[in-house]
């Protein structure tokens, strides 16, 4: 079996309390073959206190470990952006809230399962609400594929994955908002809806194991502090032309 490489990216900001589980999730995994690449967002808290903390849990880790401290509050997108583009040629991108944790030590091995069809480009995921252990699975048939799937339910959610390249192909302006810089919020759609259409049915897969757990404890999750906001970025969001169905695409050789 092909031991595909990973780099596991979180982006976050005051995740102190998270930190240990989201750190442990990812240092834990049992596979040889990614890296880690951790932005701490500016963070007023003590999450930079306990990144140094946790050092020791990378001892064992055959990988590459980056954690960067921002000077100034970035989001997410730039930050995943920057990320996506410090990771190796044909890496698989595996994209972690820093809030959030991975649900078990074997998610890589199983991910590396999916991946062994090379015509796989991309994965939406299964995640467990870590309050009331409600599961939240994609939901993708045949005439999700049929018109603008940027107007159907949207399904396209944690624990997402993607092709390096994949990423790099998304038209940058599309990541930006009408002030020339990258969307504040709602980056999950930003970049799912142009890479799975450029991927189509036959280059994405949904995944039903459950492999995330998703954290709804966080007083400042977007979704409860910045709603309207995040209302209106999805709604621009519908509006753009989609992208166009890629034939191939061009991999590099891991350095």
């Amino acid at each position: 079996m092909i031991e595909n490489h990973f780099t596991i990216v979180v982006p976050a900001y005051n995740c102190e309390e998270w930190a240990l589980k989201n750190v442990r999730s990812a240092a834990k995994q049992d596979y040889d073959n990614y890296d880690f690449i951790y932005i701490n967002d500016a963070s007023t808290d003590s999450t930079a206190k306990i990144l140094k903390e946790l050092n020791s849990l990378w001892d064992s880790h055959k990988g590459s470990t980056i954690i960067k401290h921002n000077i100034t509050n970035r989001r997410a997108l730039p930050n995943l952006y920057e990320a996506v583009n410090m990771a190796a040629p044909g890496s698989i991108i595996v994209a972690l809230d820093g809030d959030d944790w991975l649900a078990n030590r074997y998610v890589l091995s199983s991910l590396n399962e999916v991946y062994q069809d090379p015509d796989v480009w991309i994965t939406a995921g299964s995640y467990i609400e870590s309050i009331g252990g409600n599961v939240v699975r994609p939901r993708v048939d045949a005439d999700f594929w049929e018109g603008n799937l940027r107007h159907k339910e949207w399904t396209l959610s944690h624990l997402r994955t993607f092709k390096k390249e994949l990423f790099q192909a998304i038209r940058k302006q599309d990541m930006l908002d009408s002030d020339g810089d990258f969307y504040k919020f709602t980056w999950d759609r930003v970049i799912m809806y142009p890479m799975v259409e450029m991927a189509g049915p036959k280059h994405f897969r949904p995944i039903s194991k459950i492999h995330y757990v998703y954290n709804r404890n966080n007083p400042i999750a977007v979704d409860k502090v910045h709603r309207a906001e995040q209302l209106r970025i999805e709604a621009e969001l519908k509006k753009k032309r989609p992208h166009e169905r890629l034939k191939r695409l061009e991999i590099s050789e891991l350095l």
